[in-house]
């Protein structure tokens, strides 16, 4: 609706621009008519003024009730003075200005005045034009059929303006319901994706943290290592539950890659994994980015995906070394971002990703999800006695598909998680 009252709003200032030129035309045509009388230019002049007055006003303005009353009112009174403003050659006819701005006039109240009054707004200067001419002198220029024919073509036109806006109103209402339900509809699909982000967090947190650490102690029988990762554990948990922006990325700015990674790495260090950390970009890496271009909740995904992969590697692979190499991309056409990959790699037994029962939630979860959820991608290749690698890339491969030899496995990861 907003739409078409801004294209009406400009018709009718280009119609009146169009009105106004045929009065300057006119008043030249017959200026012999008013150099014998100048007072007689009373009439042009008016609509002259008030033209050019509403023409600058609807140019930067939607029209409200009170300039379409003053609008019809000014040209109402034209209308009666028709005797005293047009020559008589001319007066009544469909072609002289005076029904040419009275014409025009009619959209503005048509389309902008409220319904009740948009229709005796619109047809108040033509009853004026035809009472205005018939207490004109009589003439025997003009007769009384074409004065009557432009009376009835002026109320045409009212009448056709009416009918076209009922039927345009009516499309624009239909288009802006069907716009406001669309964005209804996504506001609720918005509100889903968000809770089942949140939802898979939460998961791939009870398995990182909870899981892992009850087995950990199953295994070790509750050595002091077992009860600081309980310690770190916790305060992950609590760190979820108590920051939700960072859990629905709302555009919060993090540390460049590399000092996410090397903090995972660390963390993985001190609980006995030797980790390799391989690191190429520079200052793109460990520089603090540029505000807004990799938002933290980016970050803390690729990082905990790492800290899952090197804790399943200390936990499954049947080795005690892994090898993570961190690139970053500076970001340039078409890009507008870096682009992050990790690469995450060991040396141990391995497994078939194709074996693996499907209620397994590490990989799937975990890894492939927590990086896909914030436009990343995620593979995983794996095969018995020929180690494991899991490449972690943001933003998603433009090609949409990983390393060939990365390609079955992250699928079968995707969609049959693996042992981790």
């Amino acid at each position: 609706m907003t739409a078409l009252y801004t294209i009406i709003a400009r018709v009718v200032v280009i119609v009146r621009g169009i009105a106004m030129a045929e009065i300057v035309v006119q008043v030249i045509i017959w200026r012999s008519f008013y150099l014998a009388s100048p007072w007689l230019l009373w009439g042009p002049a008016a609509a002259l003024a008030w033209g050019g007055t509403s023409m600058a006003y609807l140019r930067r303005h939607r029209p409200g009730w009170q300039l379409v009353c003053a609008d019809s009112a000014v040209y109402t009174g034209l209308a009666l003075g028709a005797a005293w403003c047009v020559p008589a050659a001319i007066r009544g006819e469909a072609g002289s200005w005076l029904f040419i701005v009275v014409t025009t006039q009619s959209v503005a109240p048509v389309w902008f005045a409220p319904r009740a009054l948009s229709v005796p707004l619109a047809i108040t200067p033509g009853i004026a034009f035809g009472v205005g001419n018939a207490l004109a002198p009589a003439t025997a220029l003009v007769t009384a059929s074409p004065r009557r024919a432009s009376l009835a073509l002026l109320f045409v036109v009212v009448a056709t303006h009416w009918l076209i806006r009922r039927m345009l109103c009516a499309r624009a209402a239909r288009a802006d319901a069907a716009l406001a339900a669309a964005d209804r509809e996504a506001r609720d699909q918005y509100v889903v994706l968000s809770e089942n982000i949140e939802r898979r967090e939460q998961d791939r947190l009870m398995h990182d943290t909870i899981l892992n650490t009850l087995t950990a102690i199953a295994r070790s029988g509750g050595t002091p290592a077992a009860i600081g990762q309980c310690r770190q554990d916790i305060g992950l948990l609590q760190s979820a539950l108590t920051d939700s922006d960072t859990t629905h990325g709302r555009g919060r700015a993090g540390p460049g890659p590399a000092p996410a990674i090397e903090t995972v790495v660390g963390e993985m260090r001190a609980r006995g994994l030797a980790v390799d950390l391989e690191i190429d970009g520079g200052a793109a890496a460990h520089g603090t980015p540029e505000p807004g271009l990799v938002p933290g909740p980016v970050l803390a995904a690729i990082a905990n995906a790492t800290r899952e992969a090197l804790a399943n590697v200390a936990a499954h692979a049947g080795t005690g070394q892994a090898w993570v190499t961190v690139s970053v991309t500076s970001p340039g056409e078409p890009r507008t971002v870096p682009q992050i990959q990790v690469t995450v790699r060991d040396e141990g037994g391995g497994f078939a990703p194709g074996s693996v029962d499907p209620a397994r939630l590490g990989v799937r979860r975990s890894i492939t999800e927590r990086v896909e959820d914030w436009g990343g991608s995620a593979w995983v290749q794996s095969a018995p006695g020929e180690g494991t690698t899991v490449s972690l890339c943001w933003p998603a491969d433009d090609t949409g598909v990983g390393p060939a030899a990365l390609q079955a496995a992250g699928a079968a990861g995707r969609g049959e998680p693996a042992q981790w």
